[in-house]
């Protein structure tokens, strides 16, 4: 019986081994994935069809809650948005990625020895040809990234300012300006606060990945702030789910008072309550402790917890992935959304600090650690 041959990058028949969707379909969804060798969550489409829907499903949501229905409006804009960016960004992704795989071909043809001067020519015409070509794609791209840009500011004022009015009136209703809230009124509307605060979280860590990847500096520092008063927010906000969990949950302070740093306090609690969270969220027995040390001119900070632990080949890349998360993590929280490790390690670099995890393996707990300067 003839051997079936091996199909090579980039020809016809080509299946990309790494992608788990192409190896389980057994043929190429696209065609440009016969140039292409990344591993499935890595896909660049793929990203964009995932956020696109957190976003079409947070406005249909949005729209629900303020006026009570989804309007035909709501649901023709977002779509429109998504669907004529889809299009463009699928387009000109199957360009650039040809292009690119086409460059390197002509640079591996190029190296043998054994091609004639005169197909080195062709060779070279060729590149110089696809290296417009590519220019012009950039130039398309970066317009369309531009769009992009566009299409999430417009989205933050659409997503924030529900949300902050929502906020607004609730404060105020808590506040007794319409009046004593009876008490079977105020446990329902406690649970729509929270909604509403998870909301915005969720609004401003996605707002806050799209900053980060396109380049943006939101972290902006300031003078004399109190590491202290952020850590306490942050056990305050967080006591209770330990509790519910049955777990401890503790702060360590050195006995000296903390010195004040420079940080942006808002975004500096943003990363400490993700990794906290992270550690509550993840473990079922004994618990948490954050610790905290001031070493010459830094400030060390060190969350430890006896948690699920980390495998220790997805150390080195953990603060790097976007929407992706450990099979043991999906299997203890599965509404983990795989973006606060991101977005936590983002702030931190904008505070000129250092941020990185050990642990010793599955099931033996993991400890991360923020070294923050002094001044």
């Amino acid at each position: 019986m003839e051997t079936q041959k091996t199909k090579n990058l980039g020809e016809n028949g080509y299946i990309n081994k790494n992608c788990w969707l192409a190896k389980s379909l057994g043929h190429n969804p696209y065609k440009r994935c016969q140039y292409c060798e990344l591993k499935f969550p890595n896909c660049i489409f793929l990203q964009y069809q995932i956020i696109s829907l957190i976003l079409i499903v947070l406005s249909f949501f949005l729209s629900f809650l303020i006026e009570k229905k989804i309007s035909e409006a709501t649901v023709f804009s977002v779509l429109i948005l998504v669907i004529v960016y889809g299009y463009f960004f699928n387009k000109n992704t199957d360009k650039i990625i040809r292009t690119n795989f086409e460059k390197r071909k002509a640079e591996e043809i190029a190296l043998r020895e054994k091609i004639s001067k005169e197909e080195t020519e062709k060779l070279i015409d060729r590149e110089r040809k696809l290296r417009q070509d590519a220019e012009k794609l950039n130039e398309e791209f970066k317009r369309l990234d531009d769009a992009k840009t566009q299409f999430l500011l417009a989205t933050q004022h659409h997503l924030r300012t529900p949300l902050t009015v929502m906020r607004g009136y609730l404060d105020l209703i808590f506040e007794g300006s319409y009046g004593k809230v009876p008490k079977e009124l105020k446990e329902a509307l406690d649970k729509f606060q929270l909604s509403v605060f998870r909301l915005i979280k969720i609004v401003n860590e996605l707002l806050d990945v799209s900053q980060f990847q396109l380049g943006k500096e939101i972290v902006y520092l300031q003078d004399n702030v109190d590491l202290k008063e952020i850590l306490d927010e942050v056990y305050e906000e967080l006591k209770y789910e330990a509790i519910q969990k049955d777990i401890y949950f503790n702060i360590e302070l050195p006995k000296d008072n903390l010195p004040k740093i420079k940080a942006n306090p808002e975004k500096l609690k943003v990363a400490l309550f993700n990794l906290t969270d992270n550690a509550i969220k993840y473990t079922n027995k004994g618990g948490v402790c954050i610790k905290v040390d001031v070493l010459d001119n830094k400030v060390l900070i060190c969350i430890k917890d006896t948690g699920i632990g980390i495998e220790k080949e997805r150390l080195p890349n953990l603060f790097n992935q976007i929407f992706e998360r450990g099979r043991d993590a999906k299997k203890s929280y599965a509404l983990g959304r795989g973006i606060g490790l991101f977005v936590s390690s983002k702030i931190i670099e904008g505070h000129k600090g250092k941020i990185w995890a050990e642990s010793e393996g599955k099931g033996k707990g993991s400890t991360f650690y923020v070294e923050l300067p002094i001044g």
